[in-house]
């Protein structure tokens, strides 16, 4: 911590008849500021006598419990900001230490190799027996040979630090990669051919000029396929026949590539006709609902407090709001419009579920963000199963007259797998992310495309209809064609011109 220099304590004080004031009291400077009604000082502008409390600690004073509540001033600090300061004179003296004490700071301090106590607070040896300990493993280590690890007096030849056998045994390896390295490089590479290509002799000036032979300890090899001498590396027939083969590969890969890329073209135009073809044709099924739901929040817990649920020509099979039992937070109140006192009297998600049951089996049921509806869906399931299974074991434990332990336990896992079974006989498809990938808003960041908001109003019904648009946005290409097709043979010979045959339909129909 910064200190504060102030004038030693005890200094010769002033009269207090003299009219000046006493130097040692006066401050040096204006204050900063004021902190509760204390001044903070600049570094250096404070009072000379006031003192921190590390100062007043290496005088061996206490702070007063009067001190720290009320100091005399502040001293901003680069570190530790603004720090008290207080009078030395109010402070008392500490009460000297246990010889206990005494004696376990200074074992903290000692040394466990040397014994010597030292100024500051040891983990293991001092700083003196580690340097020496590593001075004395780095004359271990030079009088050690690198091969054999043999310990001698004298240190070994700091270029390669090995005895003389394991220096032969060494060069000899040294010059064999040389050897074998001069023959790869002045021999022609073309599989099979023994031609050559240069001089070892200038193969050898190559390595020199590159101290791969001038420096002893220099073990390493250039690899030939990156570095060679300044020479072909293939005679011509076969440098001819390698560029020959590599011509071939390049134009393999080229044309794989080019048939890649047209298969993904067209999967992917693929892929959108089949997502066109799919939102026409669930326009015009009659087994085609689309639900949407608004809740009290985007937790795992949140409640439903709207449901909804329209057939695919628009119309309105249910549409309610409903009583979640919990207040309905305000920041999802702000989006939906839906408040706990518009609630009040609406049925509970257990009084409809027998008319939702009865409207989404055997049908397919279209959602926008399916995870996020199915998710409340089976929220409320297991919370409406739960209130039954809770009622079995209040019977149970009244006929018993004993309460089981882990009836809550079973009580859950029996709701929850009532409510996968409810949903699981069910149909639900997606909608958000086929017209996403529609709109094709593409993301660098996700590397996908971009989820698409849904234009409803956040109210149930509203969003189902705007589910409804999207659809008929894909399939607009095709909507004439599945609308005829699910009007049927009649309407289609209705629906053609004078002298029109079915030749001249199966013509005009779009492929």
């Amino acid at each position: 911590m910064s200190t504060v220099t102030v004038a030693a304590p005890g200094a010769e004080q002033i009269p207090s008849s003299r009219a000046e004031q006493d130097p040692g009291k006066v401050a040096r400077g204006e204050p900063l500021r004021y902190l509760e009604g204390v001044p903070v000082y600049g570094w250096g502008q404070a009072p000379p006598y006031l003192r921190t409390k590390t100062q007043l600690a290496a005088a061996r004073l206490n702070v007063t419990e009067e001190q720290e509540k009320a100091p005399l001033a502040y001293v901003r600090t680069r570190d530790y900001g603004d720090v008290p300061l207080h009078d030395p004179a109010a402070a008392v003296k500490m009460r000297p230490l246990p010889s206990s004490t005494k004696a376990k700071m200074v074992a903290r301090r000692t040394c466990s190799e040397c014994g010597k106590v030292r100024k500051v607070v040891l983990r293991g040896p001092c700083s003196v027996c580690r340097e020496r300990a590593e001075e004395e493993r780095q004359r271990l280590l030079a009088r050690t040979c690198a091969g054999c690890d043999t310990v001698r007096e004298r240190p070994y030849p700091r270029e390669h630090r090995r005895c003389q056998g394991c220096r032969a045994e060494q060069l000899e390896k040294k010059r064999a990669r040389v050897e074998a390295w001069l023959v790869e490089v002045t021999v022609c590479a073309g599989e099979g051919c023994t031609k050559r290509r240069g001089s070892k002799k200038a193969a050898r000036a190559w390595l020199r000029e590159r101290d791969w032979l001038l420096c002893p300890e220099r073990t390493d090899l250039p690899d030939p396929s990156w570095y060679w001498p300044d020479w072909a590396r293939r005679c011509p027939p076969c440098k001819q026949a390698y560029d020959a083969e590599q011509e071939r590969r390049q134009a393999e890969n080229q044309a794989r590539y080019e048939r890649e890329e047209r298969e993904r073209r067209e999967a992917e135009a693929r892929a959108a006709e089949e997502r066109c073809r799919w939102a026409a044709a669930a326009l015009v099924d009659p087994g085609v609902v689309v639900l949407d739901s608004e809740t009290t929040g985007l937790d795992e817990d949140a409640r439903v407090v709207e449901l909804a649920v329209l057939n695919s020509r628009g119309e309105v099979l249910l549409d309610t709001l409903l009583d979640p039992g919990v207040p309905v937070p305000d920041d999802a109140a702000e989006i939906h419009g839906i408040t706990s006192a518009a609630l009040v009297g609406a049925p509970t998600f257990s009084d409809v579920l027998v008319q939702l049951t009865g409207l989404l089996d055997g049908k397919r049921c279209l959602i926008y963000n399916r995870g996020y509806d199915v998710g409340r869906l089976r929220h409320e399931l297991t919370l409406h199963y739960l209130d039954g299974a809770a009622r079995e074991a209040a019977a149970e434990a009244e006929a018993a007259g004993t309460v089981p332990e882990d009836v809550r336990e079973r009580a859950l896992v029996w709701a929850r797998k009532q409510a996968a079974a409810w949903l699981d006989v069910m149909t639900f498809e997606d909608v958000m992310i086929p017209y996403s990938d529609w709109v094709g808003d593409w993301s660098e960041y996700w590397g996908n495309n971009r989820w698409q908001p849904l234009d409803g109003g956040h109210r149930a019904a509203e969003d189902c209809r705007a589910v409804l648009r999207c659809l008929e946005s894909m399939g607009r290409a095709y909507a004439d064609e599945y609308a005829m097709a699910a009007a049927g043979p009649a309407a289609r010979a209705r629906g053609r011109t004078d002298g029109a045959t079915e030749a001249d339909d199966r013509r005009s129909k779009p492929r």
